[in-house]
């Protein structure tokens, strides 16, 4: 869709979404609309760059004039020429941090990820299935946030008892929370894969969220995930988002 063939309602829709000033009730039509549209949504990504690049040319512009104020000012104009150099410094900051978003803003599948991942919470640690102190010192640990002692000392159990399905659904959330979702995979595919075991569902859910992370896209493994009760509607939320 190309903006001489916007509709010009749509159009400014489209400006006011991006510049903040819809009200909340058409922003809530609008995302809705945004869902189901993959035209519409690269319309938008469309019309954010071309506003980036507006704002990015207004700070040239400007600083432009002020360096040439600056040169015609002399040197007899030293007050003035002081608020010039504020002025140009302000300019370049403003053009560094504009340049530095637009380098580093999120892709669609980051994006994707952080609106989808939560965090395990764990297991309560005085009901745990699994009856030892260190694996309940380490569920401690995680809850906490201290994923690495977490997976320390997980690992060492999981070297006693390598197929123990809890031990591994729960180091690959250590290492998907500190994003290592590369070495969070095998752990994940391991526990999807047992059809006997309880983290059997969860499992093939972050699976998915880890290779989306990953950005493996066409390796999205989600074909038991679409009927999934609790995931199956974000799970065709996130392909729609990314058109396929």
């Amino acid at each position: 869709m190309s903006e001489g063939a916007l509709h010009r309602e749509r159009f400014e829709a489209i400006e006011a979404f991006l510049l903040g000033t819809m009200r909340p009730e058409e922003r809530e039509r609008f995302e809705q609309e945004l869902v189901a549209d993959v035209a519409l949504r690269d319309e938008l990504e469309l019309q954010r760059e071309n506003i980036l690049a507006v704002e990015l040319a207004g700070v040239t512009r400007t600083l432009k004039a002020a360096r040439a104020e600056h040169r015609e000012g002399g040197a007899e104009h030293g007050g003035r020429n002081w608020y010039n150099y504020l002025k140009v410094a302000a300019m370049v900051a403003v053009l560094a941090i504009g340049t530095i978003w637009w380098l580093g803003r999120p892709t669609e599948h980051e994006r994707l990820f952080a609106e989808a991942y939560v965090q395990d919470p764990g297991l309560p640690v005085p009901m745990s299935a699994v009856n030892d102190p260190l694996f309940q010192d380490a569920m401690v640990a995680y809850k906490l946030g201290d994923y690495e002692e977490a997976r320390t000392k997980w690992g060492g159990l999981l070297q006693q008892e390598p197929a123990n399905d809890t031990l591994q659904f729960y180091i690959a959330n250590a290492y998907l929370a500190e994003g290592n979702a590369q070495a969070a995979m095998p752990l994940y595919e391991a526990v999807a894969e047992g059809e006997a075991s309880a983290f059997q569902a969860k499992a093939r859910w972050f699976l998915f969220l880890a290779y989306l992370h990953e950005g493996r896209l066409n390796e999205l493994p989600d074909t038991t995930l679409l009927n999934d009760p609790d995931h199956g509607e974000q799970v065709r939320h996130i392909r729609s988002n990314l058109g396929s």
